[in-house]
């Protein structure tokens, strides 16, 4: 009686097939959560800052009224299709031109503004909208970035009467 005393080469084929099977699935896996992940966190961030965005023209747009000032005073540039930056810290409004500039990040005080710290991916533009005359506006914060999963686009809209 004959014994085999290694394996076919059939057999070895199907033990590598097997194994590189085991070992892509979890693989595969593993990338497609790195990527998530970095995607989630760049969704986050940039509606955080679209967010913050419609919050500095309101808040703009207070000090306004406060100061007994049109309500829309300093908007211009915003109410251009071009669009305008508002700076979080020196409430600083400038016009965006062909694109917005990247918006910075202090490492140190953990704040976006367009000051002082390194670029970010980032770029946010606002725009202002007249819908209703003189009595409302609609407010488009929009939050661009490339990455490298490709060009990316958060969008937050929200509107503003006049007091």
């Amino acid at each position: 009686m004959l014994s085999a005393l290694g394996f076919s080469l059939l057999e070895t084929t199907v033990a590598i097939a097997i194994l590189i099977t085991a070992i892509i699935g979890p693989l595969t896996l593993a990338s497609s959560s790195i990527k998530a992940s970095a995607t989630a966190k760049n969704n986050l961030i940039a509606a955080n800052l679209a967010q913050e965005g419609v919050e500095l023209v309101k808040n703009h747009r207070a000090n306004n009224v406060l100061a007994e000032r049109d309500w829309l005073y300093g908007f211009g540039d915003c109410l251009t299709e071009v669009g305008c930056t508002i700076d979080a810290l020196t409430i600083e409004i400038n016009l965006c031109g062909a694109s917005c500039e990247p918006i910075k990040l202090d490492e140190q005080s953990g704040l976006y503004s367009y000051g002082a710290g390194n670029p970010t991916i980032f770029a946010r533009k606002i725009n202002l909208v007249e819908t209703v005359g003189a009595r409302e506006v609609k407010i488009k914060s929009a939050v661009s970035w490339t990455d490298r999963f490709g060009a990316q686009k958060f969008e937050l809209e929200a509107y503003m009467l006049n007091w």
